[in-house]
């Protein structure tokens, strides 16, 4: 993890308290709000610079015109043989403005107490090391670009979906798909910074003004470096090409060497990545698809009202979806009512959120969220981990801490297993973890399923329910099927709750049978 994530930011502005928090602000949609209030605070302190600024042009303004009122009367009086300046008093007033006047208008230009302010103000919060960095702009792009592989978007559809929600133009579009674009370029993911920088060049033919060529002639140099990247030395050339024939022969620029440079030396292409069935299928179902399926006339899945799991389901029944069979997966609605997710969640947010990682306290781009742990001392934490014990008839003396996760621009886990592919040092008297059982804490507007890609099946975030698995058989030998992932939020904010539970005193719970992959 970089630096800047492990940074204490302390700042407090006009309006603005900052409490401690770490970075990598773009792998939670939570942090990314604190954001939005930073760049509230911006916009706050430049509209007070503007209106204060808007102050002081007014007074100069005034007085200019009476002094430019001044000189148009001194010259028509003297088209007319009179002497203005003869008159005192006319005299003293031009004596004073001189010596007086212009001297305050000097002294004022030279303090600009109002640009200090603002200065001093954006500085401090635009410079201070915790805000966002270069990596943590990567990090967005590179969410951006998962949402197009795993979603099959293009970068217009993409745009579209900005231009429709905020009537964007294309002034103003262009710059940020061109620095995707770049982005993209500089982390070597050349086919995707083709498609945003072409993207930035259709859109700047929209754009009027002076500066419209100068700003087209640096795309077309990514372009074109791009192109040289990708092995498309003709395209290369074209775009180089067009782009010196915005300027004079004899103005040096950077293309002419390139264009030069590609006689005698074309760089190797890389090789280009084939896609795996896994991902395939993994992609198919986070879009919502399924594989087609034979018909193998096993017991159909069904959704019940079930009263007799517990005593506390007699008056209120658990409703149960049948999401897969062997492995059971099961997804349970209205286990939580927005009361609850609220207390959840706002208990959560007493703690300092950080980069989810994988087994070994690694930081990896194939698990983006943020998230904090829970223990049972608190009522409502507690009353969840009682609501897991009844549905799943486990003893929960031996689950983990709740994990509350939230997920950031393209948030996601990759496929992965719960199970412990090596157990650690402090649950070797614990067990493995036996079963998952995640809550979801928000609706999500696109995007987010959870994947069980060895098993064709996806499971829709819905708020309130409870979807578990196994994620061992009853001889307690890991599952492979229960391979699952969690896909890119698309839209929206994807918060969820995991509680595991270990294998250790659930004997009498969850008995062996005769069938060891049962």
């Amino acid at each position: 993890m970089f630096e800047s994530s492990l940074i204490f930011v302390c700042l407090v502005l006009p309006g603005l308290i900052w409490t401690p928090v770490y970075g990598e602000y773009y792998s939670s949609i939570d942090k990314m709000q604190l954001l939005g209030q930073v760049e509230g605070e911006l916009v706050s302190a430049t509209d007070d610079y503007l209106m204060k600024g808007q102050k002081q042009l007014d007074m100069l303004r005034s007085f200019v015109n009476r002094v430019k009122t001044e000189h148009a009367i001194t010259r028509l009086q003297l088209e007319q043989h009179e002497e203005y300046l003869d008159q005192p008093l006319q005299a003293f007033r031009l004596i004073k403005r001189l010596v007086v006047d212009w001297a305050e208008v000097s002294e004022l230009l030279a303090a600009h107490q109002a640009k200090d302010e603002y200065r001093t103000t954006v500085d401090e919060m635009i410079k201070y090391p915790g805000l966002p960095n270069q990596e943590e702009l990567q990090g967005a792009v590179k969410g951006l670009e998962r949402l197009q592989h795993v979603y099959n978007l293009t970068a217009n559809e993409l745009v579209d979906r900005v231009s429709n929600s905020i009537q964007a133009d294309s002034s103003s579009l262009w710059k940020d798909c061109f620095e995707i674009g770049v982005q993209l370029y500089e982390l070597a993911k050349y086919q995707g910074a083709l498609e945003w920088l072409q993207l930035a060049s259709s859109l700047l033919e929209d754009v009027d003004g002076e500066n419209a060529r100068r700003m087209a002639a640096e795309v077309y140099e990514y372009l074109a470096l791009t192109y040289i990247a990708l092995g498309q030395k003709e395209r290369a050339v074209e775009v180089l090409k067009e782009l010196l024939s915005w300027f004079s022969p004899t103005t040096p620029h950077p293309a002419r060497y390139i264009l030069d440079s590609l006689e005698y030396n074309m760089p190797k292409s890389p090789k280009e990545s084939t896609e795996s069935a896994l991902f395939a299928n993994f992609s198919r179902l986070c879009q919502g698809k399924r594989l087609p399926e034979p018909d193998s006339g096993s017991e159909s899945l069904r959704c019940y009202l079930d009263f007799d799991r517990h005593p506390r389901f007699k008056l209120s029944p658990l409703k149960v979806e049948q999401v897969h069979l062997n492995p059971d997966i099961n997804m349970y609605y209205d286990v939580l009512n927005d009361a609850q997710i609220n207390a959840v969640i706002e208990q959560s947010d007493q703690f300092d959120s950080f980069r989810s990682m994988v087994v070994g306290n690694v930081v990896t781009d194939t698990r983006v969220s943020q998230q904090v742990w829970q223990n049972y001392t608190s009522y409502i934490i507690k009353s969840l981990a009682n609501i897991v014990g009844a549905i799943s008839g486990f003893d929960m003396q031996n689950a983990e801490e709740m994990q509350i996760a939230n997920y950031g621009i393209g948030g996601q886990y990759a496929a992965h297993f719960d199970y412990f592919s090596k157990l650690p040092d402090r649950y070797i008297l614990g067990g493995d973890r036996i079963s998952t059982n995640m809550f979801y804490l928000s609706d999500v507007q696109q995007g987010g399923y959870t994947v069980f890609p060895k098993l064709n099946v996806f499971v829709k975030p819905v708020k309130g329910a409870l979807v578990n698995w196994f994620n061992l058989h009853r001889s307690l030998a890991q599952d492979n099927r229960s391979l699952h992932a969690g896909c890119p939020v698309l839209e929206g904010s994807k918060r969820i709750g995991n509680i595991w539970i270990h294998s250790a005193h659930q004997e009498f719970r969850r008995p062996c049978s005769l069938n060891s992959n049962e």
